[in-house]
C-alpha cells in the first residue's frame, strides 16, 4: 500500500480501468454470479445510455456522459425513496421514520465506510473532509433545495 499521494499501488490500478463493466460478461465465482444477476437491469440501463468519454472519438461527450449520470442519480433516488415509503407503508411506518432512519443510514453508511478506507490508506485528512464535506453539501443543497423547487414551483406560497 502506498503512503503518500504520488505512490502507486495494485488496488489503485484497479479503480482506473479504461473501459466499464461489459453487463454482458458473465463473472466467475457464485458469489459473482448473484451480484451479476442483481444489478444487470442497472448495469445494462448504464451501458447504453452513459456514452464512455474515455474513447478517443468519444471524448467531446463528456458533458452528455455528465448530464446523463445526473439524469440517472436522480431516477435511483426517487426510486429508493418511493420504494422505502412504499415498504414502510406497507409494515405500518411513517415516512418520517423511514426517512431518517433507513434512507439517512444507507446514504451514510457509504460514505463512512469510503472514509475508513481512506483512513486506513494513510489519508486522515481526506477522511475527515469527506466526512464534513458530504454533510456540509447535504445541509446547504439537499435539503434546501427540494424545499425551493416545493414552495416555488409546486405549490407556491406555501
Amino acid at each position: 500500500m502506498s503512503s503518500g499521494a504520488g505512490g502507486s499501488s495494485e488496488e489503485e490500478d484497479d479503480d482506473d480501468d479504461d473501459e466499464p463493466t461489459n453487463p454482458w460478461e458473465v463473472p466467475d465465482g457464485l458469489l459473482m454470479q448473484v451480484i451479476w444477476i442483481s444489478t444487470f437491469p442497472l448495469l445494462v440501463s448504464l451501458w447504453y445510455s452513459v456514452p464512455h468519454c474515455k474513447k478517443e472519438g468519444s471524448r467531446h461527450l463528456y458533458w452528455v456522459t455528465f448530464g446523463m449520470s445526473l439524469v440517472w442519480i436522480a431516477a435511483y433516488a426517487y426510486c429508493m425513496v418511493w420504494w422505502a415509503s412504499t415498504l414502510g407503508f406497507a409494515i405500518g411506518i411513517p415516512d418520517a421514520i423511514m426517512g431518517l432512519t433507513v434512507l439517512a443510514a444507507g446514504t451514510s453508511i457509504p460514505d463512512a465506510l469510503s472514509s475508513i478506507v481512506v483512513a486506513r490508506n494513510g489519508f486522515g485528512d481526506m477522511a475527515v473532509s469527506s466526512s464534513v464535506g458530504s454533510n456540509v453539501f447535504d445541509i446547504c443543497f439537499g435539503l434546501p433545495l427540494p424545499w425551493l423547487i416545493k414552495t416555488a414551483m409546486v405549490d407556491p406560497g406555501s
